[in-house]
């Protein structure tokens, strides 16, 4: 996909999660999110302004599809493109207006909390999340680190002896080999997708 195509993609995108966006209170809960402890009081405060301004339209949560037709799943927004960018283009409001996109306010710090919760949702970054918790004391989970296990690979070779979307099976089944002490695995499928989405991300040649 072309530079150019990625940036109008993005565009339309982020158009269609302002579409829904009415910003209120900055001292809105969260708990129906659950961030989790280990999220920052940004990326917390970014759920709570989602959860209240923009779950009408939008699927705000780590998994889940939206009501609107044209409001794209908070956690997809990274697929092939960056998230980088929103919460500039929600304060300039960029690109075109759709006939159902109302008027709204946002501060600037309301929209890099935004920003901050959806990067946070992100399924790479969920994964990495759940490896750096599940996996680290064992495998190198990084691009260039070493497995504290000395049986145990670096997730970033994995490519080179499974494909990468089969080890989905059997992390669901307890996968139970890699390394003999290896203890078994158990996850609901949303965090097994994400944590392979992050270890296809660091895949080495």
């Amino acid at each position: 996909m072309g530079l150019s195509n990625t940036i109008k993609n993005l565009t339309s995108l982020t158009i269609a999660l302002s579409s829904c966006l009415v910003i209120g209170s900055a001292s809105l809960s969260a708990a129906e999110l659950d961030p989790g402890p280990k999220a920052s009081e940004a990326a917390r405060h970014g759920a709570a302004l989602a959860q209240t301004n923009c779950a009408k339209c939008h699927a705000v949560a780590i998994e889940g599809e939206s009501t609107h037709p044209k409001a794209p799943p908070f956690w997809f927004m990274s697929n092939h493109r960056s998230v980088d960018t929103i919460a500039t283009m929600l304060l300039e409001k960029s690109g075109p207006k759709h006939s159902d996109m109302p008027n709204f306010t946002i501060t600037k710090k309301q929209a890099n909390d935004l920003a901050e919760w959806i990067t946070w949702i992100q399924p790479v970054a969920h994964g990495q999340r759940l490896v750096q918790e599940n996996c680290a004391t064992c495998h190198a989970i990084g691009v260039d680190d070493t497995s504290p296990h000395k049986e145990a690979p670096p997730f970033r070779i994995l490519s080179q002896f499974y494909p990468i979307e089969a080890l989905e099976e059997a992390f669901a089944e307890g996968i139970e080999s890699g390394h003999p002490d290896m203890p078994v695995f158990e996850a609901e499928l949303i965090d097994l997708q994400d944590m392979l989405a992050y270890i296809e991300s660091i895949q080495t040649p």
